[in-house]
């Protein structure tokens, strides 16, 4: 068979036009994580000043709930403290790290994060079941989605992704979304103009604000459009709590064991490194159908563990009536109250004997 001087010279620019592809790749790839190494953290919305906050005063604090915003804008931590002082524990000094938000991935990168600033003070961990990595191209090509798509949380995002309670195929386009969002960063497009010119806009110092609580925010006290639209959503459709409420006896989510083995691995490595450590569920009506039963289920099969499960409708009636609700996630400041009395005194039962609690009573 003869092949033409044209074929060969075809042949031969396809070959180069791959090499030179591959070049291309491997040096932007290189010239990305050169400028994530050498660049600083970025100011990240809620976690910079908390983190901020906590650094400045690590000391003073054993105990950090971490999560989501349902921790952000549900545990306060003088009322939590108040309530195991009330069931006659000691009280701990508690910082509240919920971050609207928050990943698996980002979950593990905070903690590590944490006991790296207060691991000299540190005794108990209280995590939130962390919500899925993105299925939005917009969160993972964000500032904070970029931040977290770096080479050292791939293998967290993964697990994250493959235990969250949802059908397979959800969790294969999720993972394609990991993989964009992981090609973007390691593209580095934009990142050399960011690090030679960094956002010189000053945004909203919240740190004050979260030192004054220790890191507990009141949603229905901000005045944010977008907050505001959702608090009227809520208004507006009395149903839809109502049907949400449904979920808890009629809906029931896949892949539960996975994500209750998930959780467990997250605990035993916390008590792996000589912590206390709890889950914390909060109330949350439109996940009804996921996070009560992957606690109830993690329950049974390490019955040793503190687990902290408050999403459920039945056994705390109380946490889900509609008047302490902002919008169909997120309570008032007043949710938040009768929330945090309710902890401190089950953290207390949990973890203290009778007759020491009755001792410390008396003193």
């Amino acid at each position: 068979m003869r092949i033409s001087l044209g074929t060969v010279s075809l042949l031969t620019h396809i070959r180069l036009l791959f090499l030179f592809a591959v070049a291309f790749v491997l040096l932007a790839a290189g010239l990305s994580l050169y400028l994530r190494a050498s660049s600083k953290m970025p100011e990240l919305t809620v976690i910079s000043p908390k983190l901020a906050v906590y650094r400045a005063d690590a000391a003073a604090y054993d105990t950090v709930v971490i999560g989501t915003s349902r921790t952000l804008y549900h545990v306060i931590p003088e009322i939590l403290e108040a309530g195991m002082a009330a069931e006659g524990c000691r009280a701990p000094k508690v910082f509240n790290f919920g971050v609207h938000g928050l990943t698996g991935a980002e979950q593990d990168w905070l903690i590590d994060e944490i006991l790296s600033i207060g691991a000299d003070h540190l005794k108990h961990i209280i995590l939130e079941d962390p919500l899925p990595e993105a299925r939005d191209i917009a969160n993972v090509t964000s500032e904070r989605g970029r931040y977290f798509h770096g080479p050292s949380l791939w293998p967290a995002s993964l697990a994250s992704i493959q235990s969250f309670p949802e059908s397979l195929p959800k969790r294969f386009f999720r993972t394609g979304i990991f993989l964009y969002g992981v090609g973007y960063d390691l593209s580095g497009v934009g990142r050399a103009a960011a690090t030679a010119f960094p956002d010189q806009t000053e945004g909203v110092d919240a740190t004050e604000a979260f030192r004054i609580e220790d890191g507990f925010e009141a949603l229905d006290e901000l005045d944010v459009p977008d907050i505001l639209a959702r608090r009227q959503d809520f208004l507006d459709n009395p149903q839809k709590f109502t049907d949400a409420l449904a979920l808890y006896a009629n809906g029931v989510s896949p892949n539960l064991p996975a994500r209750a083995a998930y959780m467990e691995r997250k605990l035993r490595e916390l008590e792996a490194r000589g912590l206390q450590a709890s889950l914390y569920v909060s109330p949350d009506p439109l996940e009804l159908d996921r996070t009560p039963q992957v606690a109830e289920m993690l329950r049974k099969q390490a019955p040793d563990l503190q687990i902290l499960n408050y999403n459920q409708p039945d056994k705390y009636p109380a946490l889900f009536e509609r008047a302490i609700w902002h919008d169909f996630s997120h309570v008032t400041r007043a949710g938040a109250t009768r929330l945090s009395e309710t902890m401190g005194r089950d953290l207390c039962a949990a973890s203290t004997p009778i007759e020491e609690r009755t001792a410390n009573a008396v003193r």
